[in-house]
Formats: structure tokens, C-alpha cells, sequence
């Protein structure tokens, strides 16, 4: 026994020593980014992983080494954020079950290897070169642990050479990067090689980054919050119970303080917002409202009684499909709401909710079928690995943009079953062409020259493709690529640096040239992302 709870021990130093390494350069990891934008994440999503994978192994039973290395790959599956902490996860796994099952340290390092770039292969739909599966497959055909390392080293430096759009950045595979790190320093502290460290690729990048890496997906909701909700509007309603329930789901995407008491025929109805004219319409469409009033928070000294002792309203029974989406900012969170959203997971660019927060959200919504909208490409392996954790029957609709989801989600009907949501709204999101304006936090270039960190540049699926010197230029110039195909309904969702009177103002010009185009402006208030653009 004391021999095994002797390999368990060695596969946990092994772990904290890889979370150290990756702690160490997880900075330079983030800033090796293809675009420059401000929400490099490769490192952190890498790091996060580690972190669970090494919760996992403080937790875990020693009697057991091969139940022990079961839980510590699983630990790192449920942390694994995006899609290189999803592919890390796929490749630790692997390597600590050969490791804890080979009394040979060696031995079952370099059979571990070939087991991971088997697994990690595997858990990738479109596998491509130049990526950290470039590395992990130079590591699995060496001949012993030092060559290995040589080798992951040698595939990562290569990455420029095997992906374009390495080579027009300047930097190599982040998630490549963060590999060689973490097998250098595992294979150390196995005592299978010496050195760690130096990292060249990592030596030259010293641009600072603007990052959210230090803040929880929960915090950046939390900080996105407006100050205040101004009104308070009250009214009595006749209605049934299915309006009210539909009531609920509308008022929650408007603001809070919701109080909803009644017999099943008449109801005293109360909400906190900012959109008077909203709370009201949403009543007058469930119903007959009557003794409405209306309150500015700002002047009242405090609460009826009747909303302070209420009892909390009934929550209505699950639909037959519900729809979890993953999505930052106060703005999005309500319209999210308005449309029926069962749960938010808080997330998005630059903040990567785990499959374990994912998972949790599915739960949360109590419904047999379950919808999931990633609404980020770099989230939609998480939700995919998801799946198989759930008792619930999940299906992806892939959108890798906000603004795909919200196209989706006029689509969802929650009494349909989930095939036929599925389609419907996967149809839906795929007639929608997306765009984003955010910031340069570095000097880069594009197919019209080069820019200057501080620049806007405004990035669609083809790139960056619009730079200009403030955020409405370039929203200008990305609405006039994205509506070059042709569009009837231009959508701008604004964030939290945006400015909503702005953006007719701006785009005056696009739609003289384009008649008949419709624009819709959204507050939205997500980080980072001025203006999120869709155009169908």
C-alpha cells in the first residue's frame, strides 16, 4: 500500500508543479494571441484546469491509484475552460492514468504520451497543425521522456511555419506554449529530466495586456451592473395563470424586486426598472391591469408594506425544452431573460465558464430537455464535453456569437421538443453574419496595413477587417463588410464603453447607401467589446 500511496504522492507533485510552471508564464501565455484584443485567455483557461485537476488531487483517495488518477482527470475535465483547457484536460487525463497504472515512472510517462495525443486528437472535430496537438504528437514519438521534451519544444517553435495566421502575428501556439510548460514541468518533478525553463517564445513578449483574467465570470456580471433601477411600477392584473408566468419571464429581462402575489385570478404585480413603458406593456399583454402606480425610487423613503412581507411567488413548472445560455453584462442577462432563458452562465470573451459551472446550469433549469447557447467558439467544447455529465437530453446550437444566440432564441419555442428547437434555431443562427469592435492592446497588422496598440479594430469570422482611430469609425467600416452580401436587419448590442446616441449618428451614412436595411440598438453592457454587430 505504501508503494502505491508513494505513486499517488508523485502524480500530486507532479500536478502543483505544473500549476506552478503555468502560474509562472501564464501572462505571456495570454498575450501570445493571434489578434490583439484584450481578452487573450489560452493561459488562464490552461491554468484554471490545472487548478481544479490539483483540487482534485489534494481530495483525493491514495488507497487507490488508479481510482485516485480516475477523479484527478475527471477534476480537470469539470475546471477544463475553452477549448484549450478542454483539450488539456483530454491530455493530462490520459497521461496520469498510464503514469498511475506503470510501476515505471518512464515507461508510463512515454505511454501516456502516445495515450494522450491519441485522446486529444480524438476530442478534435477539425484537427489542424501549428496547434498544441502538433506538440503533443512530437512528444509521443520520441524515444524517452528528455527527448520528448526537445521535441514539444521543437513542434512548438515550429507552430509559425505550419499556421498563416501565426506567422502574420508574430507569435506562436499559445495553447502549444502552455503545453511545453506544463510537460516540463510534470517530467521534472517526476524526476524523468532536469531542466525547465528557459522558454524563448515566451522571452520577447512584454506588451502588457488589459485582461479580466483576475476576475470570476460572477464578478464581471456583478460589475456590469447599472447603478441603480430608478422606478418602481405596481398594478393590479386579471389574469390567468399562464400570463403571469409569462409575465415573470418578461419583467425578469427588464429588472428586479419581482413580487407577484395572487388567488389564480387577480394578482398585485411589482417591479423594479428603468423601462416604465416596458413593465406595463408586459402586463396589459397578460392581462387587464388596473390601480397602476408608478414610483421614483429616488424620492421614496421606502417600501409598501405589501411587497416588504409578500411571500415569494411560485416559480412556474419547467418547459418541455429549456435553454441555458452563456453570456456577460446586465444588458444581455435581462434580454436573455425576456426571451425565456431558464439559466445565464456568466461568460463569454476573456472569461470561459467551466464545463462544472455548465454543467450546474443545466441542472438548475429541472427540465428533461435542455438547449445550450455557447455564444463563443471558444466555449462550444466545454458544452459538447458537457453532454455526457447530465441526466437531461442536451443539444448544442453551435453560435459562437452573442448575437447568433439572440437570433437563435427568436426561434425557441419552450413548449416544443428538443429536435425541433434544435433545428429551428440552429437554422436561425446561421443566417446571422457577426462582427465585434474592442481595442488593440498591441500593434499588429491586417490586410490594410498596420496598426497601433490603443487602435479600434473591428474583427468578423474573416478577421480583423476594419481599424480606425475611435470605435464608431470602425463600426462603420465592419457594418459596410458585413452588409456587402446583402442584409434586411442590422443589430448593434452596446457594452459597457459604448454609446448608444452615438451609433445612429455613425451609421447615418451606411444606411443612406443601403435602403431598406433596418437597425435595431441594444444596451447590452458587456466588457471589453464596445459594439457587438450582427447583420441578416
Amino acid at each position: 500500500m505504501a508503494e502505491r500511496q508513494s505513486a499517488c504522492a508523485q502524480l500530486t507533485q507532479a500536478i502543483e508543479a505544473a500549476v506552478a510552471g503555468l502560474a509562472s508564464v501564464r501572462d505571456a501565455v495570454d498575450r501570445l494571441n493571434v489578434f490583439p484584443v484584450p481578452d487573450g485567455d489560452t493561459g488562464s483557461n490552461m491554468l484554471r484546469t490545472l487548478e481544479g485537476m490539483a483540487e482534485a488531487a489534494r481530495r483525493g483517495d491514495t488507497d487507490d491509484c488508479a481510482a485516485f488518477a480516475g477523479s484527478v482527470a475527471r477534476g480537470a475535465l469539470l475546471a477544463a475552460r475553452g477549448n484549450s483547457g478542454v483539450i488539456l484536460a483530454q491530455i493530462l487525463g490520459s497521461l496520469v492514468r498510464e503514469l498511475a497504472s506503470d510501476p515505471d515512472r518512464a515507461r508510463g510517462w512515454m505511454r501516456g504520451l502516445e495515450a494522450a495525443s491519441a485522446s486529444a486528437r480524438a476530442a478534435v472535430l477539425d484537427p489542424k497543425p501549428g496547434t498544441m496537438l502538433s506538440v503533443i504528437d512530437a512528444a509521443a514519438g520520441a524515444s524517452d521522456p528528455a527527448a520528448a521534451i526537445d521535441a514539444a519544444r521543437a513542434a512548438e517553435e515550429r507552430t509559425p511555419t505550419q499556421l498563416a495566421v501565426l506567422a502574420a502575428a508574430g507569435v506562436v501556439d499559445s495553447g502549444g506554449a502552455g503545453l511545453v510548460v506544463v510537460l516540463e514541468a510534470m517530467s521534472a518533478a517526476l524526476g524523468l529530466t532536469t531542466s525547465v525553463g528557459p522558454y524563448p517564445w515566451l522571452d520577447d513578449i512584454a506588451v502588457p495586456v488589459a485582461s479580466v483574467r483576475d476576475l470570476s465570470a460572477a464578478e464581471l456580471v456583478a460589475s456590469d451592473r447599472e447603478d441603480e433601477l430608478r422606478y418602481e411600477v405596481m398594478f393590479s392584473l386579471e389574469a390567468p395563470e399562464r400570463q403571469v408566468d409569462a409575465l415573470r419571464v418578461v419583467w425578469a429581462g427588464l429588472g428586479d424586486s419581482i413580487v407577484i402575489v395572487g388567488d389564480g385570478t387577480v394578482w398585485r404585480c411589482h417591479v423594479h426598472t428603468n423601462d416604465i413603458a416596458a413593465a406595463i406593456q408586459g402586463g396589459i399583454d397578460a392581462g387587464r391591469v388596473r390601480d397602476l402606480s408608478v414610483t421614483d425610487l429616488r424620492e421614496q423613503t421606502g417600501e409598501v408594506a405589501w411587497v416588504r412581507d409578500a411571500p415569494p411567488a411560485a416559480e412556474p413548472s419547467p418547459p418541455a425544452t429549456a435553454v441555458v445560455a452563456v453570456g456577460t453584462g446586465s444588458g444581455i442577462a435581462r434580454l436573455f431573460r425576456s426571451f425565456g432563458v431558464a439559466s445565464i452562465v456568466a461568460g463569454g470573451q476573456g472569461a470561459n465558464p467551466s464545463i462544472a459551472e455548465l454543467v450546474d446550469a443545466v441542472r438548475s433549469t429541472h427540465a428533461k430537455q435542455v438547449i445550450v447557447l455557447p455564444n463563443n467558439a471558444n466555449i462550444l467544447a466545454a458544452a459538447s464535453a458537457m453532454i455526457g455529465l447530465v441526466d437531461a437530453e442536451v443539444a448544442i446550437v453551435p453560435t459562437v456569437h452573442l448575437v447568433q444566440g439572440f437570433a437563435a432564441l427568436m426561434a425557441y419555442d419552450p413548449e416544443s421538443g428538443l429536435s425541433e428547437n434544435e433545428r429551428r434555431m440552429t437554422e436561425a443562427a446561421r443566417r446571422v453574419r457577426w462582427g465585434e469592435v474592442t481595442v488593440a492592446v498591441r500593434d499588429g497588422s491586417w490586410q490594410g496595413g498596420v496598426f497601433g496598440a490603443g487602435s479600434a479594430i473591428g474583427i468578423s469570422d474573416q478577421g480583423i477587417v476594419s481599424v480606425g482611430p475611435d470605435p464608431e469609425a470602425v463600426l462603420v467600416g465592419l457594418c459596410e463588410r458585413l452588409l456587402e452580401p446583402g442584409g434586411e436587419i442590422v443589430t448593434v448590442i452596446v457594452g459597457e464603453r459604448g454609446h448608444r446616441e452615438r451609433v445612429e449618428a455613425a451609421l447615418a451614412g451606411v444606411f443612406d447607401r443601403h435602403h431598406g436595411v433596418e437597425l435595431e440598438v441594444i444596451e447590452g453592457g458587456q466588457p471589453l467589446y464596445p459594439y457587438l454587430l450582427g447583420v441578416e
